[in-house]
């Protein structure tokens, strides 16, 4: 249930990826992520497809020295050539799943139509930002890279 007081009425949709990454779900990305009963379904989707396209393109070298290797999915891969591969499909997840909500939080002032709404939006912890940087942390950890880059200028 939503802030208003409206049930959340789940999508059961499902959104096809490139194969290589899994396929994501919009129920599983309302239920983890605890969206508001206000978004409608078509801004989920849309949503999440193109923050799945954004990660997809921050993971094309990943993906491709991944393949190289032997790998032909993600979520089939040997355990040999990839190992901690339950966690790797869940860090993607969040890596989308993370990027979707900060464009979608951004977003909530227009959708609720409330004056409040634009208020609350910069006051509570869940910021866009917030949620971008937790897309960012997963998608550096799938590269192989830590939180922070330094180099010598």
């Amino acid at each position: 249930m939503s802030f208003s007081g409206k049930p959340t009425t789940f999508v059961d949709q499902a959104i096809e990826n490139d194969g290589f990454w899994p396929n994501l779900s919009v129920a599983e990305f309302q239920k983890g992520y605890r969206l508001p009963a206000e978004y409608l379904g078509e801004m989920l989707v849309t949503d999440l497809t193109t923050a799945m396209v954004e990660v997809n393109d921050d993971l094309a070298k990943c993906k491709a020295r991944w393949q190289a290797a032997g790998i032909g999915s993600v979520e089939s891969a040997d355990s040999r050539l990839l190992p901690e591969r339950t966690f790797k499909v869940a860090t993607y997840k969040r890596a989308v799943y993370c990027r979707a909500k900060a464009s979608l939080l951004t977003q909530f002032a227009t959708v609720t139509r409330r004056e409040s709404a634009e208020n609350t939006g910069k006051e509570l912890p869940e910021r866009g930002e917030t949620f971008l940087e937790f897309s960012q942390q997963s998608v550096r950890s799938l590269q192989g890279r830590g939180r922070i880059t330094v180099a010598l200028l």
